[in-house]
């Protein structure tokens, strides 16, 4: 018998996947953000990956500008930040939240 769990992220949008999962991957997500709609994010107890899924956008963090398109991904370690903005077909993005090792706020 399989424990294996299938969670179509277009439907629900997030998970906590603690609750399936004992390593350190916490929340994904699969926003749609409309053109020119933004999204921040802040690696202050976590550290994030955001991959691409489509459309198309920029990242920016501090003076670094990343073009987003599918198949780019960024990565956002501890104190850092990152502002995701969408292009003129909107952005699709898949976000993991990973905790990481004496970070404030980590679940025990």
């Amino acid at each position: 018998m399989s424990n294996a769990v299938v969670i179509n992220l277009r439907e629900v949008g997030e998970v906590d996947a603690r609750a399936f999962l004992t390593g350190p991957l916490g929340r994904v997500r699969l926003p749609r953000l409309e053109p020119g709609q933004r999204e921040e994010l802040v690696a202050d107890d976590h550290e994030h990956t955001l991959f691409t899924v489509a459309g198309g956008g920029r990242a920016v963090s501090g003076a670094t500008t990343v073009e987003l398109r599918p198949g780019v991904a960024v990565t956002l370690p501890l104190g850092s930040s990152v502002t995701a903005e969408a292009g003129e077909e909107g952005l699709e993005l898949f976000i993991a939240s990973l905790a990481t090792p004496g970070a404030a706020g980590e679940r025990s």
